[in-house]
């Protein structure tokens, strides 16, 4: 068996364009040691328009005037195919569905036959092992976490990169690359017809569907706390909070029982409560809240919007001393 571990670079990237330049390949055989390694340049018969997710502009380490002397995609889609398609290899890549979009696109751009191949993917793996599903791991900070020397951007640079994680993933787990892919539940993904998918961890299928029932249960609970907040008409038995409007961090807001003896206090004293931030003069958090809504409150009490911010447990201390 072998493995192909692939990195594609292009010249430019639109929603339905992807221009590709550079396709890089490593193979090893199950033992990690080398077969092969090249970059072939492609002609991305277009301008180059680099940049990152953060608009700052790429280097790619090649020089551009070069490519214009190669043959363009449709020239090496026989050899590219060859080396991802069979029986006896195994595809990887870092971030791969973005890889694989790419040659997709090539395809349909070209006209040419749709690839078809199963894929893992060592972000997703990587994922999976240490169960960090709330941030991406990227190639880079991998290389850093494993000390693996590379050049970025370049295409079988990073994919030696990409086989390089994946052997001390193996090491790490003393297990072969196919038994690491079982351990951790990695599903393949696949491209044919036209059509593609992700690679996927049973782990990381579990942690959002888990994030998706905590989010819709924080949803149902706030949504029944504006409605308590609505229908609360009751006379104020004193003024002394008159012109007071008070706001919760929505941690409070998501505790129900907490929340309405809360706004039950407030509105005995004369106060009222505002569901939204901009309404309020006064803010109630939790110590340590260090949520978006905190920060826009603190923001807020700088700009003199907000009068006065206080801890839940100071504000309980201070006004509800008999629920000590």
């Amino acid at each position: 068996m072998k493995y192909v571990f692939f990195d594609i670079e292009c010249a430019c990237v639109y929603k339905n364009v992807a221009k590709i330049c550079v396709f890089g390949y490593c193979i090893a055989d199950e033992q990690f040691h080398i077969l092969e390694k090249e970059d072939i340049l492609i002609n991305p018969n277009g301008k180059f328009h680099l940049t990152d997710h953060g608009g700052d502009g790429i280097v790619l380490p090649y020089d551009y005037n070069d490519f214009k002397k190669y043959p363009d995609f449709k020239k090496f889609y026989p050899r590219i195919k060859a080396l991802l398609e069979g029986e006896d290899r195994m595809v990887f890549g870092h971030a791969a569905i973005n890889d694989v979009k790419y040659l997709n696109l090539e395809t349909k751009r070209y006209r040419l036959p749709s690839f078809s191949f199963r894929f893992a993917d060592t972000q997703v793996l990587y994922m999976a092992m240490t169960e960090t599903f709330d941030r991406q791991a990227g190639l880079e900070s991998l290389t850093q976490i494993f000390e693996i020397d590379y050049t970025p951007h370049c295409a079988a640079d990073d994919a030696y990169a990409t086989m390089r994680i994946a052997q001390e993933m193996c090491v790490k787990e003393n297990c072969t690359l196919p038994e690491l892919l079982e351990k951790f539940s990695i599903r393949f993904g696949k491209i044919g017809n036209y059509q593609f998918n992700n690679c996927s961890s049973n782990r990381r299928t579990e942690y959002l569907r888990e994030k998706k029932r905590i989010k819709r249960e924080r949803g149902e609970k706030r949504a029944r706390f504006n409605d308590f907040v609505y229908g609360y008409r009751v006379r104020p038995q004193s003024d002394e909070w008159r012109g007071k409007r008070f706001s919760f961090s929505r941690s409070i807001e998501e505790e129900l029982p907490l929340a309405k003896s809360l706004v039950r206090e407030i509105v005995r004293r004369g106060g009222r409560y505002s569901l939204k931030l901009s309404g309020c003069n006064t803010f109630v958090e939790e110590a340590g809240d260090d949520s978006v809504r905190c920060g826009a409150a603190h923001k807020l009490l700088e700009e003199g919007k907000i009068a006065e911010i206080f801890t839940l447990d100071d504000f309980r201390a201070r006004f509800m001393p008999a629920e000590e």
